[in-house]
């Protein structure tokens, strides 16, 4: 007869199996063994992290604001019409738009600043104005005069004159002189009676063989004798180039 015999546990152990070690027990949760010892815990700085965080909601805010401010439109007068250099900006001449990035524009509500000013350059339909555009000053200014001629279509250019325009005043014989009886020298070197006088309007119908009806801007100081020839019919305009103009190919 075969005896069996029961190993028991030891004492104190109250009948637990003694725990068997793991030869995993110095792996980390991600899989790697640690070495030298026991690991510190990590910390973090949550000053810096904190100041991040703020930095980066204090850069988004400030983009924010530029975007609406720079989407922001505002109501500016623009020109409901064209008007030439030295003429005068009346209420029908200008229009209200909503706009947007224009700085140095001129609020519609500041209409009535506007009207009665006289334009410093040519003003077209659409344009933005702006203070630079216009002059409170009296037109004819300071030592000018205006004075008004009426031309035969053969003394203008061909292609007309229009407000703005720059035109010099020649002297031409009168009517009871024949060109061929004229004098050479008057032909040859005619009398500049007036440089660099404005054109301020036009009228009349120079196609249709009318007389046409200009208004220039002059000196004082040739007023006087560009009007007395006119009275005449001994005038002629020549268009020039606007004072400070480059000649072409310099």
């Amino acid at each position: 007869m075969s005896t069996e015999t029961t190993q028991r546990p030891p004492a104190g152990a109250k009948g637990r199996m003694p725990a068997r070690r793991n030869n995993d027990d110095g792996l980390l949760a991600g899989g790697r063994k640690a070495v030298g010892g026991p690991q510190q815990p990590r910390t973090r700085s949550w000053g810096l992290v904190t100041l991040a965080a703020l930095l980066v909601i204090g850069s988004g805010l400030t983009v924010a604001a530029w975007g609406l401010h720079a989407g922001e439109k505002v109501s500016v007068l623009v020109m409901a019409t064209g008007v030439a250099k030295g003429q005068v900006v009346e209420r029908e001449d200008l229009a209200s738009r909503a706009v947007a990035g224009v700085s140095d524009a001129i609020a519609a509500e500041a209409v009535d600043t506007v009207i009665g000013q006289t334009a410093v350059v040519d003003l077209v339909q659409g344009q933005i104005l702006t203070a630079a555009m216009l002059t409170a000053e009296p037109v004819p200014g300071p030592g000018e005069s205006m004075i008004g001629l009426a031309l035969d279509p053969t003394r203008v250019p061909g292609a007309g004159l229009e407000a703005g325009d720059q035109v010099d005043v020649i002297a031409v014989p009168g009517n009871g002189s024949n060109n061929s009886s004229a004098p050479d020298s008057a032909l040859d070197d005619p009398v500049l009676l007036a440089s660099g006088a404005q054109v301020y309007d036009v009228g009349g119908e120079a196609a249709a063989g009318g007389q046409l009806l200009v208004t220039l801007i002059v000196d004082e100081s040739t007023a006087s004798k560009v009007a007395a020839y006119s009275t005449q019919n001994r005038v002629a305009v020549v268009e020039t180039a606007p004072t400070g103009m480059t000649p072409a190919g310099e």
